[in-house]
């Protein structure tokens, strides 16, 4: 019997294509490239689910450390993502690829009236939508504290919250280096916080929620790591 959180139909919605075909085979053009790409510099391991059983848009949030992270996140998933990416990346031609992808802007400080209304339409569109609540990379590979905007967005937008957490993309492509260096990559999906699991907590009880429910992904990201590293205890 399924949870009371989830439809009974667990098909996704047809909405969930969020994007014209061509910019979806766009997508999955850049998807495979990324994919040979970081087998190239250490490969990668994915653990927890990955398929989409509910219908409408979510969010995906996770910690993050590096500018890998986006192309991490996004391979191993069979659905395409939209990103939020700070508006000072949005120049020729980098600002195009990004937006071809399915980014679009925000401000480095804070999401803004703007960016909050473009991600709320995207998801009701049907699509995922990829943030980083820390709101940068974190200097030493630790979850930092979460910006308050993320209470203020799941509770307007009322879709199921995906997280997540990588491990080994701090060591590949620390924000001090200029180019990435081989190293593995490990990727953790948790289950979905359904908005029914965040009824009746105030913004620093959700805050702290999603938090937590990153920081597991991020445990079970570093304990597959270490296995692969041979370093289990």
């Amino acid at each position: 019997m399924k949870p009371a959180s989830e439809p009974a139909n667990d098909k996704p919605s047809p909405r969930a294509f969020d994007r014209p075909w061509l910019a979806r085979a766009w997508y999955r053009i850049v998807q495979a490239g990324s994919g040979i790409l970081l087998c190239a510099i250490g490969g990668f391991r994915v653990t927890g689910p990955r398929e989409r059983t509910f219908r409408g848009g979510a969010l995906l949030v996770s910690n993050h450390v590096s500018f890998l992270d986006v192309f991490v996140l996004g391979i191993p998933l069979d659905f395409a993502i939209n990103y939020v990416a700070r508006s000072t990346l949005f120049f020729p031609p980098l600002g195009g690829l990004i937006r071809s992808v399915g980014g679009f802007p925000i401000q480095r400080e804070g999401m803004g009236a703007s960016g909050l209304k473009e991600t709320l339409k995207r998801l009701r569109n049907g699509g995922i939508v990829l943030l980083f609540p820390e709101g940068t990379r974190s200097p030493d590979g630790e979850l930092r504290t979460l910006k308050s905007g993320i209470s203020v967005l799941a509770a307007r937008a009322k879709v199921p919250i995906i997280p997540a957490a990588v491990a080994g993309t701090f060591e590949a492509w620390p924000r001090t280096w200029p180019f990435p260096r081989p190293f593995p990559i490990r990727i953790h999906y948790g289950p979905p916080i359904f908005p029914e699991d965040l009824a009746g907590l105030d913004a620093e009880a959700m805050t702290a929620l999603i938090r937590e429910r990153i920081l597991d992904c991020q445990r079970e990201a570093r304990r597959g790591l270490a296995r692969d590293l041979g370093r289990e205890e």
